[in-house]
């Protein structure tokens, strides 16, 4: 989820908690907006945006080491700093938990384990969600003073919130088996490797990619219908790119992010070769994140690159 998702979900958890614990209900905010300072780390560039985006502070180590020290704190003084530290490893515990549903996931496991874990439930912009948010954050403003009336709609938001992502991994889970059984349906013996992504504006519309040969199929997975539609065959060019390109800090990283990152155009022109390298898996509102440009001269040197994060 981006910041602002994320902060308004914390509010409107929250809201119903300050009358009764302005310290706790703070420190659900503040936690569910820490993670992602680790955006800052685009002062250091985009490799180290890229790097350092949702790993560390969005693991159980960093979670557990509030955890500690609220507990630490609330032993040697019982102040209210204790039962903001409290919250604020309540709120880390949402953001994880909500970034975990995404679909470039975070490193939860660090530091015994790097690898990110991503569950493709919810893209990380979702509409359904949104709105959600959006209605009990204009409840929580109708009822604000009346902490009883906010503690309801936290309450019932809360619990809406978790009704909501339980559906939408149920749906998720329900996309992924249909996709794999549209391929054995269809002999598909080429297709090893399937992804399925959930769109941005309709829980029951999904993104499909599949291996195919040289190639990569692409389709949009209708899960109500029970169909594909918009199927797409892809041609990759990983073969025909030259070393410089695979070398190069970029593409490294984001094939690290995802294994359908592929050279999916190649133009020749005047002598140089221009390769275009993106994530097939992530086509939400024809997003171009993550899409490496290089051109390269007749003897595979990279003469310009440019990417896009």
């Amino acid at each position: 989820m981006d910041i602002v998702t994320h902060a308004l979900i914390g509010a409107t958890s929250a809201a119903g908690l300050l009358a009764w614990q302005p310290e706790l209900a703070c420190g659900v905010v503040l936690g569910n907006v820490a993670p992602d300072l680790d955006a800052f780390s685009r002062l250091g560039g985009k490799q180290a945006f890229i790097r350092f985006h949702q790993t560390y502070t969005h693991s159980v180590a960093a979670v557990a080491l509030v955890g500690l020290a609220s507990a630490g704190l609330w032993i040697a003084s019982q102040t209210e700093w204790s039962l903001l530290l409290v919250g604020i490893a309540i709120g880390m515990v949402m953001h994880v938990g909500l970034d975990l549903t995404n679909s470039y996931g975070v490193r939860w496991a660090w530091p015994f384990q790097r690898s990110r874990m991503a569950l493709d439930w919810i893209f990380f912009i979702d509409l359904p969600m949104l709105l959600w948010t959006l209605i009990g954050l204009s409840l929580v403003t109708w009822a604000w003073g009346n902490g009883l009336w906010l503690a309801w709609i936290s309450g019932g938001y809360v619990a809406g919130l978790l009704l909501m992502i339980t559906v939408r991994g149920m749906i998720a889970m329900r996309a992924r088996r249909l996709a794999v059984s549209l391929s054995k349906a269809a002999n598909d013996r080429q297709a090893t490797r399937i992804s399925v992504i959930p769109t941005t504006w309709l829980p029951w519309r999904f993104l499909v990619c599949r291996d195919w040969g040289d190639a990569c199929l692409t389709s949009t997975l209708n899960v109500w219908q029970g169909e594909e539609q918009d199927v797409q065959r892809i041609p990759l060019h990983d073969d025909a790119m030259p070393a410089a390109i695979e070398e190069l800090p970029p593409w490294q990283a984001m094939r690290e992010l995802s294994t359908f990152y592929h050279a999916v155009e190649k133009e020749v022109e005047n002598g140089q070769t221009t390769f275009v390298c993106r994530d097939l898996r992530i086509r939400n509102y024809a997003t171009r994140f993550g899409t490496l440009t290089c051109q390269v001269d007749a003897a595979g040197q990279i003469v310009r690159s440019e990417w896009e994060v």
